[in-house]
């Protein structure tokens, strides 16, 4: 209905014409209260509400300017990127920290604090700076008219305000916003790169040839030296820099931590920039940052954030089936944060398994072992491995740090790519089998590392060459730099025995003749159909030969509520308290099985071979022309006789008959839970007329598979 009138105020826009605009470009900021008692300003939160024209408008561009943001921006910024990750500024400044400290450079490390970060850019400074990129005067008149009509209203008690006409900055809520914003913070990086190549900041390192400045939105970092020059040049820069954007620092807010400066005097550091001096460990980025290993007291925050999201008394009002929730979107997710740019000691994840633990199974933060009904190790496995799908965090941590080996190989504009990588050798281990190179320029495959000579490494194929090459040359020699007038054989350094000679000569044979080509090396994630790294792949890869969870699908995979599921997969593995499992444990348990009378009570007898099981079984599969699938009287097995009955049903039916053999078994269950605590009599036709009211509570709530059996009017 309003295309068209959408549609032409699109085009008047585009065509230069602002008429109007501002009734179409207001916010109203309404204001969330922080506590209870909200008095202060600084008690609420405000939050932007912005016409539905603009949004739109700066949606559109935000959309075209997105694809070409990576070639707008430094590398050292992160934020609001596609392809880039926070954890990218992280690594890069934890390293860059590490190889200072481990190379006894002094230096500076600054965290700079922006004040009023988007509300204070200059507007002319960001037409300037999109003037200088390229962008057309179009572009920039369009900018300029959304900034200059823009408008804001605070909503007081429901009632708007007086009309706030912007002069500066960017609105928030915006999706044009933080993108013009990365723009101008780019030019402080520029600045500093500049200062750098004049001479007038000193490298940081031999081995440090990349950044020295972090930017992430508004939060920055910087290395400098303690040398009064260059404290100087940092703080023109940042004034400059502040006069020309309107982002001025407030080094007063900021903070300096010393590396390597024993020897230095930081009274005309403070001097020049009068920051407040802190030491490592300290926090960058939501992450614990040190020079060192983490202490124990470093990590503990991070258990206690999973420890405070357990729900307290609520607990007790959730199922089983609830707490598997709990534990796998939220406790688990907690630490993945961390674990994907922190090697991360042993005992940091059995703290947080105590805690996972001890909520999935007593709803508390601790639970001892008798109360654990499956092993962690069998728990948290994938659900066609056997477990709950519950993640190993240890497992997790291997798998997410293998996405830095990777990106090293494929996208080499990286920030830290010259840096070392934080990765565990478990993954190194399980990245060097899962990529394999198609071979081209030669410029990005390690010689003796990768696996580019007929899907091998050198290293498998010819290890006493290999053992006779230093380490140093094996991280760094490539196959473009070996192959130049064989410079591979000038670095072997000891001489070969008879075997050695051998597997040289066959190496010899494989690389003559060898042509590189112009394009670049194509490195293959051989664990993915796509050939790009995942995390689910690299994790999944772990469980390789691990022996799979028969009936998984046809108990995850079929409707039925999930504590019929967890039940199900309980008694599956034999873990439910029937009367065997209590008479191990001394405890107090029945003699024979509650419902027939006649055998020892199993989970497996309970479920398929009991007289009163058996005529359940044949009161729900009959009319489905499936009584000859009723179990025998000699059934082990629940289900390898679930799977047996699946051979005869067909594949339209198939997922109804599975919600029914679910249905039917956690009635059996119930029943015999009546039996035992309440004093029940057993009874098929109970058990029937139960079954039949969750029947119909099942397929009100979406069981529509189960309905189409057609049993409404027989059970």
């Amino acid at each position: 209905m309003i295309k068209s009138d959408f549609m032409a105020a699109i085009i008047t826009l585009q065509q230069g014409n602002a008429r109007g605009l501002g009734l179409l470009n207001a916010a109203y900021i309404t204001l969330i209260p922080k506590k209870d008692d909200a008095m202060l300003a600084k008690d609420f939160r405000p939050i932007s509400l912005v016409h539905s024209f603009a949004k739109l408008v700066t949606k559109i561009l935000a959309n075209r300017l997105a694809p070409h943001l990576n070639s707008l921006v430094a590398t050292n910024q992160s934020a609001f990127i596609r392809g880039r990750s926070i954890h990218d500024n992280f690594i890069l400044v934890q390293q860059t920290v590490k190889v200072l400290h481990r190379q006894k450079v002094p230096s500076l490390f600054l965290k700079l604090d922006i004040s009023k970060a988007f509300d204070l850019v200059t507007w002319s400074f960001l037409l300037e700076v999109l003037s200088h990129l390229g962008f057309g005067i179009s572009w920039c008149n369009l900018i300029s008219n959304l900034l200059s009509t823009s408008s804001t209203r605070v909503l007081i008690n429901g009632e708007p305000g007086n009309v706030i006409q912007h002069q500066r900055g960017l609105r928030q809520g915006d999706p044009l916003s933080p993108m013009l914003f990365i723009l101008v913070m780019d030019v402080l990086n520029s600045l500093f790169v500049k200062a750098g190549e004049e001479g007038l900041l000193q490298p940081l390192s031999q081995r440090i040839s990349g950044q020295r400045l972090s930017l992430y939105a508004d939060d920055v970092a910087l290395f400098i030296r303690p040398i009064e020059d260059e404290l100087e040049v940092t703080k023109e820069i940042l004034n400059a820099f502040g006069m020309a954007s309107g982002l001025r620092t407030n080094l007063h807010k900021s903070s300096i931590i010393p590396i390597r400066c024993d020897d230095v005097s930081l009274e005309p550091v403070r001097d020049t920039l009068p920051c407040t001096v802190a030491e490592f460990p300290c926090t960058y980025l939501g992450l614990p940052l040190s020079n060192k290993k983490l202490r124990k007291a470093d990590l503990m925050p991070w258990i206690e954030k999973v420890a405070d999201k357990l729900p307290g008394w609520k607990a007790v009002l959730m199922n089983r089936a609830g707490r598997i929730t709990m534990v796998r979107f939220v406790l688990s997710a907690i630490p993945i944060y961390l674990l994907i740019a922190i090697n991360v000691p042993k005992w940091f994840i059995n703290a947080i398994d105590k805690i996972r633990r001890g909520f999935l199974w007593k709803g508390k933060e601790q639970a001892n072992g008798g109360c654990c009904l499956v092993a962690w190790e069998k728990v948290s496995r994938p659900l066609d491995f056997g477990g709950l799908g519950i993640i190993n965090l240890e497992v997790m941590a291997w798998a997410l740090q293998a996405r830095w080996q990777w990106h090293k190989k494929t996208r080499t504009d990286r920030p830290w790519i010259d840096l070392e990588l934080p990765s565990h050798p478990n993954s190194l281990a399980l990245f060097s089998i899962a990529v394999s190179t198609e071979l081209g320029n030669g410029n990005n495959t390690l010689f003796w590392t990768d696996r580019w000579l007929h899907g091998c490494s050198v290293e498998n194929l010819e290890p006493e060459v290999f053992a006779s090459v230093s380490p140093r040359v094996h991280k760094r020699q490539t196959v473009a730099e070996a192959l130049d007038n064989n410079k591979w054989v000038s670095v072997i350094r000891r001489s070969l025995s008879w075997i050695g000679i051998r597997e040289f000569l066959q190496l010899w044979d494989c690389v003559q003749g060898l042509q590189l080509n112009d394009f670049e090396d194509r490195h293959i994630w051989k664990l993915e159909p796509g050939g790009c790294y995942s995390s689910k792949s690299a994790y999944r890869a772990y469980f390789q030969g691990s022996v799979t969870f028969e009936p998984w699908r046809r108990l995850w995979k079929t409707w039925a509520p999930n504590k019929c599921k967890v039940f199900l997969w309980l008694a599956i593995r034999n873990r439910c308290w029937t009367a065997d499992r209590l008479e191990k444990r001394g405890l107090p348990h029945p003699e024979q099985c509650p419902l027939c009378d006649q055998e020892d009570e199993t989970i497996q007898h309970l479920l398929v071979s009991c007289v009163v099981a058996r005529q359940v079984w044949f009161k729900l599969l009959a009319p489905l022309n499936l009584g000859d699938c009723i179990p025998r009287q000699r059934e082990r097995s629940f289900a390898e006789w679930w799977r047996k009955v699946l051979k005869k049903v067909k594949k339209e039916y198939k997922k109804g008959v599975n919600s029914l053999i679910i249905l039917g078994a956690w009635m059996i269950w119930k029943h015999r839970n009546a039996c035992v605590f309440e004093g029940m009599a057993p009874s098929v036709d109970s058990i029937m007329r139960d079954l039949k009211d969750e029947h119909s509570l099942w397929y009100l709530a979406g069981a529509k598979k189960l309905q189409g059996l057609g049993l409404t009017g027989v059970i």
